[in-house]
């Protein structure tokens, strides 16, 4: 019996009740059998509660999105791992929290889950080549790059990241970007960060990890199977 993969198929059996970001850190259970997840979920918790003593005297909801951006980039020092983007563990959330170092989206499902627990819910946006965050807040949504230091986006840089996809097209690009900003799922994350981990291991030719990432996404598509 492979109980890392039953832990799996529990964690993202519902779509209503499936836990983001604990089943993000369990795909590193691939590569670290003796994952301490109770000790990470708790350290991470910790991050929360920090931050959501120090929201507790801000009451404007795009300043509280600032003091979350600050918090996380500057004060816990979460950072996108530009120089070797392709290092698997900057997809595993153990060694995300440990190095503070990730990808755009492994580092998205980390500020994610602070922002959920400090009463600041955001979505997911699965933006062509770059995972973004969307706060949407009563005076309109606040896009946030997490990985470049979770930088708040103007409609002007979104157009412009959509420039490749849109021919070069301004006008094409500011009609596209309404689409590219719908809320990924829960699963639609989950299968995108499994995607990564499988073209990774593929170039490495790491046959082992490779079937485990390919165990996961069938679970994903099927979790009854």
């Amino acid at each position: 019996m492979d109980v890392t993969l039953d832990y799996w198929r529990t964690l993202v059996r519902s779509d209503e009740s499936l836990p983001l970001f604990e089943a993000a850190l369990s795909i590193a259970q691939d590569a670290y059998p003796e994952l301490p997840m109770a000790d990470l979920l708790a350290r991470v918790d910790g991050f929360a509660l920090t931050l959501k003593r120090r929201l507790d005297a801000i009451r404007e909801p795009a300043a509280r999105v600032g003091a979350l951006g600050e918090y996380f980039a500057d004060q816990l020092g979460f950072r996108g791992n530009a120089n070797d983007y392709f290092d698997p563990d900057n997809s595993y959330l153990n060694r995300v929290i440990e190095r503070r170092l990730g990808i755009p989206i492994s580092l998205s499902v980390l500020y994610l889950e602070i922002a959920d627990q400090v009463g600041l819910p955001a979505s997911g946006i699965g933006f062509p080549g770059h995972f973004l965050v969307r706060h949407d807040l009563p005076g309109g949504a606040l896009v946030v790059d997490v990985f470049a230091g979770a930088r708040l986006l103007s409609q002007e840089e979104l157009e412009y990241r959509l420039l490749p996809y849109a021919d070069g097209d301004r006008g094409q690009a500011s009609r596209l970007l309404p689409a590219q900003l719908v809320a990924a799922t829960p699963r639609e994350i989950l299968a995108r960060m499994l995607r990564n981990l499988r073209a990774i291991h593929a170039e490495r030719g790491d046959a082992a990890r490779l079937e485990a990432v390919e165990r996961r996404l069938a679970v994903l598509a099927d979790p009854l199977r």
